[in-house]
């Protein structure tokens, strides 16, 4: 599938530029044409379909031009412009890729939504999850997920915590963010494969992310429906050899389909606190009961990795019902970015069977 895209500037050495490096990178995905007169572009778009047509800032759309079914738009040189006179902006001053996701983000938002199997595919899920508040879940799934990025590994970091923050993390270049993945999910409308491209921001490690809501209420929003084609979407996006999923907190009814449903593999983080160890002990028991009442997997996919253990207040259990992979020590005085760059370290002597 090629986007097919009509330029109208009077900047030759941006156009020239733009069409260089669209035919290096997206080839596969963009169709550039290139025009700098506006006569030629109406009298073209009669004969040749556009999906989306793009403007010089200066110039006024003609709108009865437009074919039904065109997504016109401006380039600006305003940063961080949205619209225009109503009409769909893009910074014309921003990298190629940045420029390349906002005009899959227009091309989503026009095109009919395409049904999602339902099947799984060959991308491995990995779920990092507690039951226990303050054990490092986003920190080991974070870390794993640079450690994984570092093996060559194209995986999707997805923070389900209602009030995680990847940024921690992670830094990319985008203007979307999870909010508007949310609101495609709700809406039914576009094409949810193609936004999910245009929302993920890459990490310089590698990895890709959704940047945190733009109002931390939308996570409140999301059902378990919408979080089941989300995760659909992403497996069948053929991006990703790995997604790596972070969701702690109650024994929830998503984090139960987590488990059963997608989950090739459980990570259960625990501090190895007297709390934390009893808290893991009832996970085990209430996830036993599941799988004789339910008929399926949870124990024999769950693995136990001791985070933040401390040689004071924390005990590695003698007896578990899974296996444990081993402990990471507490980091003093680092957080975000530089303390699971630390666990990624650590991580290289565990060895997490998918």
């Amino acid at each position: 599938m090629k986007i097919k895209v009509a330029v109208l500037d009077h900047d030759i050495e941006f156009m020239d530029r733009l069409a260089k490096i669209f035919q290096q990178k997206y080839a596969d995905r963009i169709s550039l044409s290139l025009f700098s007169n506006e006569d030629t572009l109406y009298e073209g778009l009669k004969t040749f379909h556009a999906d989306i047509v793009l403007f010089d800032e200066f110039i006024q759309i003609k709108e009865a031009c437009i074919p039904d079914g065109v997504t016109a738009g401006y380039f600006s040189a305003i940063p961080d412009v949205d619209e225009i006179g109503g009409m769909p902006a893009i910074c014309r001053y921003q990298k190629a890729e940045m420029i390349y996701k906002m005009i899959l983000g227009l091309y989503a938002e026009n095109l009919s939504d395409v049904k999602l199997k339902k099947s799984k595919t060959e991308v491995q899920t990995v779920l990092f999850t507690s039951v226990q508040g303050g054990a490092g879940t986003s920190a080991a799934a974070a870390a794993y997920a640079l450690s994984q990025a570092e093996k060559k590994k194209k995986l999707f970091y997805l923070c389900l915590q209602k009030f995680g923050n990847p940024e921690l993390y992670f830094h990319g270049e985008g203007k979307l963010s999870f909010s508007d993945v949310i609101y495609s999910l709700k809406s039914r409308k576009g094409n949810l494969l193609i936004k999910l491209e245009s929302a993920a921001q890459t990490d310089p490690s590698g990895v890709d992310f959704f940047s945190s809501c733009k109002n931390a209420y939308d996570m409140f929003e999301l059902s378990d429906d919408e979080v089941r084609m989300l995760i659909q979407g992403l497996m069948q996006s053929a991006k990703y050899e790995e997604i790596v999923i972070d969701l702690s907190g109650e024994m929830t009814e998503r984090m139960v389909m987590l488990m059963q449903d997608y989950a090739d593999r459980i990570i259960y983080v625990s501090d190895g606190s007297t709390a934390g160890n009893q808290k893991f002990e009832s996970f085990c028991e209430t996830a036993g009961v599941m799988e004789q009442r339910q008929e399926c997997e949870i124990l024999s996919k769950t693995c136990l990795l001791y985070s933040r253990f401390s040689s004071k207040s924390s005990v590695r259990l003698e007896k578990t019902a899974v296996p444990v992979l081993g402990g990471i020590h507490r980091f003093e005085g680092i957080d975000g970015r530089k303390l699971a760059e630390k666990i990624s370290d650590a991580l290289r002597t565990v060895s997490i069977p998918l």
